[in-house]
């Protein structure tokens, strides 16, 4: 009854456990993707109803599935996430979050319903849906070892699902019984009076082996599934690793925006750098640890390698600024660029006689659209991918954007690898800032400071409406057919003058009330600047923070962030500054693209990633463009410092979270061919010309090619050639698979197995023997385990001498299970049992 009662109780336990593992992961899935979205509602519920339906809902469901009111949920929910898709033509991140809430609200119906082997699938393709729309919501390295969880849990819970589906028909049925037992004779007598089952043999089912003497859930179940998560993830980053970084489709969702479709080669689009940006785009990346691009720097004339500081060093700048794109247009938190001026191509070298130049090599991630980023000024540069047979780089004539010469491109680009030179300056900036020049040209130098000194004259006169006027150039001696090229500078000076300021009014107060004279005399444009740029940089007023909620919906969102929160990233601050710039005469624009980056030591290269996306002001001054940063600084290296514990958990908190950025969110298509494909490659390459360089010392014995006789040794040099390595193949793959080799041949031949069976029952019969020998017989009535207990009594002494005592009932043990339970042994076990018994047989006849 004991052995009966055991294996219900087992029976009962896996259930038991597989209810609380299949919750747990469950209940992973959901807290990891409320987690990622950031708001707990509707996910939180979900682990309420996990709890729910463990005490409770489990023996009593709610819903059947195939009830009305199941159904009417189901339409429910999905009419519910049809509504929140269809905002997301508002907010596009509510399309992600309508699949999110869908996956919650499928999880509760299927926890309110009854249970049966297929709604735990269901629940398991729930939880894996749940970890991949987390995917896509967030980048954290929480969410890395979320995912680590929940593999080894997953493992585990379909280990116990085997099980649990396939003990359901040994599953106990408890019967009902009335509270209050009249005794416990009665209940006894109740007991005896109830056929007892017989008991089972041990049996396969569903490819599990159950085995009622047997602890189903010990070390062994434990170590199997630690033992597949570890082959799994070791094979999971190996697939990782050598996928390549190509995003194939490269589709995205529907935007706002009037963009064209790009060819495959530029990926997926990355928020910031389309033709129109919304406030609040290039902060959503800015907590992204993704490579964009990484840069080289070297001496143009030596081509000496340098470093990023020394690069700065050159430059005469505290920073690095990789320019792309230009914003001019600004509407309500909206802006877009002016891409109305004509495209040329940019110089492939530096020109005869050019001074010092600082060369930048470029690795670019695609990104979503052909625009390059570099270090302002751009004196030559050209592409360096084979695909691009132009190898020409465009360039606007104003804005100074650069992008790639599509109309050479003969092959989809993945990794868009080009160079730029940047001549260095000869003088120090007049202005105290970082400036440039794009059109060098002296004829046009004195055109762009006619421009900008008769805008000044302009808004001293009269401030209202610059943007309206124009700039006679008689006064000047240029060409006639210059002119209107001259006047389209003049127009695209003064649309950087354009501002609402009705719907600014706030702004342009401000702007007008910092800028105030001293004394009687007006300031200049470049006193404004830096009246403007310290009041937002180092006023202390402001602040800077990537937490973009909104304090007053009702205000421009550039006016609340000057008058209400004055805390911003710096897609605020510029915004801001180039605002007030054009209230007080000062033409400028935006700039997007990406700040410094860190230095990678091994490979020599600044690596520069989507968290390092950047957005500043360039004011237009006397011909040159002044470029100003007015975010507030915010050093996170002193952040780290501060709160910096040399505690295990935080040497490891900030181990894992660099190997999740670098290795895995960090690995791209260039990385991959660094560190896998060109290795790889080069290997191979070296393996075949070896082989080919066997063949040298043969090559006089050969007959010459074209004749049979030399195909056939040519064949037959390959084959001895390969016959080693073929040879060594065999070997390692007989040694990790000859375990499964033996399994294979037992199934292909069965009279292996039956061999091996009747070897078991000749050693019994052998024992036997050696009892009868020595005085000892089996009786009928005694069962084989009852006999080898008697035959240790009888010899103990001498079988404890020689370390014998655990034989007869491992030998009963064993032959119990080949005989009655088909279990055969293997080749391996027949020749120790073969040792054993003749041990013994010389142990008792010595």
């Amino acid at each position: 009854m004991s052995t009966i009662g055991g294996r219900y109780n087992m029976i009962d336990q896996i259930a038991h456990v597989f209810r609380i593992s299949i919750y747990l992961l469950v209940g992973l899935s959901s807290l990891t993707i409320g987690l990622s979205e950031g708001h707990f509602f509707p996910h939180a519920l979900s682990l309420v109803l996990i709890a729910v339906a463990y005490i409770y809902l489990d023996e009593h469901p709610l819903l059947t599935l195939d009830s009305f009111w199941t159904s009417l949920l189901g339409i429910a929910a999905l009419l519910a996430a049809l509504y929140e898709f269809q905002l997301g033509r508002i907010n596009l991140e509510l399309r992600i979050l309508s699949a999110s809430h869908l996956l919650a609200y499928f999880t509760w119906i299927v926890l309110l319903i009854e249970k049966r082997p297929q709604q735990y699938w269901w629940l398991l393709a729930l939880s894996i849906l749940n970890m991949a729309v987390s995917a896509s919501l967030t980048t954290s390295a929480a969410f890395g070892l979320s995912v680590l969880i929940y593999l080894i849990l997953a493992i585990w819970t379909l280990a116990i699902f085997t099980a649990y589906r396939g003990t359901r028909h040994l599953r106990k049925k408890t019967p009902p019984t009335a509270e209050g037992a009249p005794s416990v004779l009665a209940a006894a007598a109740h007991r005896e009076s109830v056929p007892r089952p017989l008991a089972r043999m041990s049996n396969v089912r569903g490819g599990f082996h159950f085995d009622p003497t047997d602890n189903w859930l010990g070390y062994r179940l434990l170590f199997g599934v630690l033992y597949i998560t570890f082959a799994s993830i070791v094979v999971g980053l190996g697939v990782f690793m050598v996928t390549p970084r190509i995003w194939i489709g490269n589709f995205q969702l529907p935007s706002s925006g009037d963009e064209g479709p790009l060819s495959l080669s530029f990926g997926s689009r990355v928020s910031g750098f389309t033709e129109e940006v919304q406030l609040g785009d290039i902060g959503q990346i800015l907590d992204n640890p993704t490579p964009v691009m990484s840069v080289a720097f070297s001496d143009a004339l030596t081509g000496q390698s340098m470093t990023d500081q020394e690069t700065m060093t050159k430059l005469g700048r505290d920073d690095l600024l990789f320019r792309g794109t230009t914003l001019s247009n600004y509407e309500r938190g909206r802006w877009s660029e002016n891409t109305s001026f004509r495209v040329e191509r940019i110089r492939g070298r530096l020109r005869r006689g050019s001074g010092p130049a600082i060369r930048s090599t470029y690795k670019l991630e695609p990104i979503g659209r052909d625009t390059l980023f570099s270090i302002t000024p751009v004196s030559a540069g050209r592409m360096l991918n084979e695909s691009n047979t132009s190898r020409a780089i465009t360039a606007n004539a104003v804005t100074g954007q650069l992008q790639v010469d599509t109309a050479g491109e003969t092959g989809h680009i993945s990794t868009i690898e080009y160079e730029v030179l940047s001549e260095l300056p000869l003088q120090a900036s007049e202005s105290g800032y970082p400036e440039y020049q794009y059109l060098e040209s002296n004829n046009w130098n004195p055109v762009f400071q006619h421009i900008s000194a008769d805008i000044e004259a302009d808004y001293l006169q009269n401030p209202i409406d610059l943007q309206a006027r124009s700039t006679n150039f008689q006064s000047l001696n240029i060409r006639p057919e210059l002119v209107p090229i001259a006047a389209a500078f003049d127009t695209y000076l003064r649309d950087l003058l354009e501002i609402d300021e009705e719907k600014l009014a706030g702004l342009v107060g401000l702007a007008q009330q910092i800028c105030v004279s001293d004394n009687d005399t007006p300031l200049t444009p470049l006193e404004k600047m830096r009246r403007l740029n310290d009041h937002l940089r180092s006023s202390g007023e402001y602040s800077y923070t990537l937490n973009m909620a909104v304090s007053d919906p009702t205000l421009d969102p550039i006016e609340d962030f000057l008058f209400n929160r004055k805390q911003g990233h710096c897609e605020y601050f510029a915004s801001a500054l180039t605002l007030m710039l054009r209230a007080v005469g000062v033409p400028s624009r935006m700039a997007t693209g990406f700040r410094t980056g860190h230095w990678d030591e091994d490979r020599n290269v600044l690596v520069i990633e989507q968290r390092h996306g950047h957005v500043w002001v360039e004011a237009h001054l006397n011909g040159k463009w002044i470029t100003l940063d007015p975010t507030a600084p915010y050093d996170a290296e002193d952040e780290i410092a501060a709160g910096f514990d040399w505690s295990f958990w935080t040497n490891m908190k900030s181990f894992l979270t660099n190997f999740w950025q670098t290795h895995i969110l960090g690995m791209s298509l260039s990385t991959q061919q660094e560190r896998f494909y060109t290795p790889f490659t080069r290997t191979v390459s070296d393996f075949a010309r070896s082989i080919s360089s066997q063949t040298g010392p043969f090559g006089k014995i050969l007959p010459s090619s074209g004749t049979r006789t030399s195909i056939l040794n040519r064949l037959l040099m390959l084959a001895a050639t390969l016959f080693p390595i073929l040879i060594i193949f065999f070997v390692v793959g007989f040694l990790l698979f000859r375990r499964r080799l033996r399994h294979f041949l037992d199934w292909l031949l069965p009279q292996r197995q039956s061999a091996r069976r009747r070897q078991m029952v000749l050693f019994f019969r052998k024992f036997l023997e050696i009892a009868a020998r020595n005085g000892l017989a089996r009786q009928p009535s005694q069962t084989a385990r009852e006999f080898a207990d008697i035959f240790t009594d009888r010899f103990h002494n001498a079988l404890t001498e020689n370390s014998l005592q655990d034989l007869p009932r491992e030998l009963t043990e064993a032959y119990y299970r080949v005989r009655f339970q088909g279990v055969p042994l293997s080749e391996q076990e027949v020749a120790d049992w073969d040792t054993r018994v003749n041990q013994l047989y010389k142990t008792l006849n010595a």
